[in-house]
C-alpha cells in the first residue's frame, strides 16, 4: 500500500443517527445491541479468557443501510468516530494517523467505508491492502473498535477477518417488509390515489434497494406530471416498479409478427406459472405477464422473500419441470417445427440444476453421494461418461414428466394464456383461482 502524505487531518465526529432512525433490519439491530453490551461490559469476557473484540464487518448489497447501521452503532454505543472512505483507504500513512488519533480519544470507533473498493495505482487496478489494515488494527492497544462495510464477504481478504481483527461478520440482507413499507409511505406523502393497496405495492418491491425505491418515488411523480395526471396511482407505481426490475416496454413496431409472438409468449408463461403453482406452492407468484420489456420477454415474477436456500431433490426436479414447461407448452400448442429461441434461459438453468444435482449435490440414484468439483482438478475425465449418461437420463425423465403435467393441466394453462392475451398481466389472486386446488402429489421418478 502506498505511503502518501496527506494534508487532510482525521476528524473526530459524533453520530446523530440512532437505531430508531434506521428503518427495518430488526434482527441486525438486535445483534448490534448485543455487541455494544459486550464492549460496555468487558468483564463478562474474563470468565472465558478472551480479549475485547476489535471490530466487525457489515456486508451486503449496496443501498440497504450498512453505513447508517454503522453510524447508528456508534451513537448507541455512546462513542465518537473517525471515518475512512474512498481514496483514503489506499493511504497507509493516513490510516495509521487515524488510528493514532482514535487511540488518544479511546474508547472510539473507526469506520472503514466500502473496504472492497478498487483503485488505480500506477496504472493498475488494485484492491485496498487488507494486510496493512489488519496490522494497524492488531497493533492498537487501546479500545478502538473498527466497523468496516463491504458488498460481499468474498471480496474481503481473510487476513482482515481473522481473530482480533474484524471478529464479528454480520450480513445485512435486503430491505425487510417494515423498511419497504416505510419507503412506500414516504412516497405516498405526495399526491396519490387513496385507494392504493399499500400491502400489494410492498410485496411488489421485494428485493429492491433503498436507492431503487428513492428512484421509484421520483419517477412515479415525474410520470404524473409528464402525463398531466391528478396523482400517483397504483397502476403508475407498478409500471415504474416493473421498469426498474425488468426494463421498459418494447414498442410494438420493434417486434415482428407481434400478435403471434404475444400469443405464444402467453402459453409459455402460463405453463411456467401453472406448474410452479402446483409443484412449488410455497414459492409465491406476484404476477404473470406477457408485457415485453428490454430486459426480458414475458415473465413470471416471484416474491423474493419466498426464495429457498436449501433445496431438496424433489424441489430441484420440480423446478426443472417448471423451467421446461414453457417450451413444452409451445410445442403442444404449435408443434415441434415452431420451436424458437425463447426458452434459452430456461434450458440453461434447467441444465445447470441437473448437472449440480448429479455432480455436486450427491442426488443421483446411480452415481450416489459424490461431489467431484475438486476431483476434476486432478482428473478432468473422472466419471465423465457416467455423468453424461445420467445427465441425459435426467433431462429425458424431466421432459416426459413435464409433458405429462402440461397435458394434464392444459385447461388451466389455456385459461391463463387467454387471460394474459386479453389483459397482459394476471396477478397472484387471479392465478390461484384459475389453478384451483390440486390434491395430486407428484413424487420424483424412481430412476433418478
Amino acid at each position: 500500500m502506498p505511503a502518501k502524505k496527506t494534508k487532510d487531518k482525521p476528524k473526530l465526529q459524533t453520530s446523530k443517527i440512532g437505531f430508531d432512525d434506521v428503518v427495518g433490519h430488526k434482527q441486525i439491530k438486535k445483534r448490534l445491541r448485543s455487541i455494544i453490551k459486550i464492549l460496555n461490559e468487558p468483564k463478562r469476557l474474563e470468565a472465558f479468557d478472551i480479549p475485547i473484540p476489535k471490530g466487525m464487518l457489515l456486508y451486503g448489497p449496496p443501498s440497504i443501510g450498512k453505513s447508517m447501521l454503522a453510524k447508528a452503532f456508534v451513537k448507541e454505543a455512546g462513542l465518537s468516530y473517525i471515518e475512512i472512505a474512498g481514496s483514503k483507504l489506499f493511504e497507509l500513512d493516513y490510516i495509521k494517523e487515524v488510528y493514532e488519533v482514535a487511540s488518544k480519544h479511546a474508547p472510539c470507533v473507526v469506520i472503514l467505508e466500502d473496504i472492497d473498493i478498487k483503485g488505480v495505482i500506477q496504472g493498475t487496478v488494485t484492491n485496498v491492502s487488507f494486510a496493512d489494515i489488519a496490522k494497524v488494527i492488531e497493533s492498537v492497544d487501546t479500545m478502538v473498535f473498527t466497523v468496516a462495510t463491504a458488498e460481499t464477504l468474498e471480496d474481503v481478504d481473510p487476513v482482515l477477518t481473522a481473530p482480533q481483527k474484524l471478529d464479528f461478520l454480520i450480513e445485512v440482507s435486503k430491505l425487510d417488509k417494515d423498511a419497504r413499507k416505510f419507503f412506500i409511505e414516504r412516497i405516498l406523502k405526495k399526491p396519490h390515489d387513496p385507494k392504493i393497496d399499500v400491502d400489494r405495492i410492498v410485496r411488489y418491491i421485494t428485493g429492491m434497494s433503498a436507492m431503487e425505491l428513492e428512484r421509484l418515488g421520483r419517477m412515479a411523480a415525474l410520470n404524473v406530471i409528464e402525463e398531466d395526471k391528478k396523482w400517483i396511482t397504483e397502476e403508475i407505481l407498478i409500471e415504474q416498479i416493473n421498469i426498474i426490475k425488468y426494463g421498459h416496454k418494447i414498442e410494438t413496431q420493434m417486434v415482428k409478427n407481434l400478435e403471434e409472438e404475444l400469443r405464444m409468449t402467453a402459453y409459455h408463461e402460463a405453463a411456467h406459472a401453472v406448474l410452479s403453482t402446483i409443484l412449488l406452492p410455497h414459492i409465491k407468484i406476484e404476477q404473470v405477464t406477457i408485457s415485453r420489456r428490454s430486459k426480458m420477454l414475458g415473465f413470471v415474477s416471484y416474491n423474493a422473500e419466498d426464495a429457498i436456500s436449501n433445496i431438496t431433490k424433489e424441489e430441484l426436479f420440480n423446478d426443472v419441470c417448471v423451467l421446461l414447461a414453457g417450451r413444452m407448452s409451445k410445442i403442444i400448442k404449435a408443434g415441434e417445427e415452431k420451436m424458437d429461441s425463447g426458452a434459452v434461459n430456461d434450458l440453461s438453468q434447467a441444465s445447470l440444476n441437473i448437472y449440480a444435482a448429479i455432480n455436486n449435490l450427491g442426488m443421483d440414484k446411480e452415481l450416489g453421494l459424490i461431489n467431484i468439483e475438486s476431483i476434476v482438478l486432478l482428473d478432468s475425465d473422472f466419471l465423465s461418461l457416467q455423468i453424461e449418461k445420467r445427465f441425459l437420463h435426467w433431462i429425458h425423465v424431466a421432459r416426459v414428466r413435464t409433458e405429462d403435467l402440461v397435458n394434464e393441466h392444459w385447461d388451466k394453462i389455456e385459461k391463463l394464456a387467454l387471460q394474459l392475451i386479453d389483459k397482459e398481466i394476471v396477478e397472484e389472486e387471479e392465478l390461484l383461482k384459475i389453478v384451483g386446488k390440486v390434491d395430486t402429489h407428484y413424487p420424483i421418478p424412481d430412476t433418478l
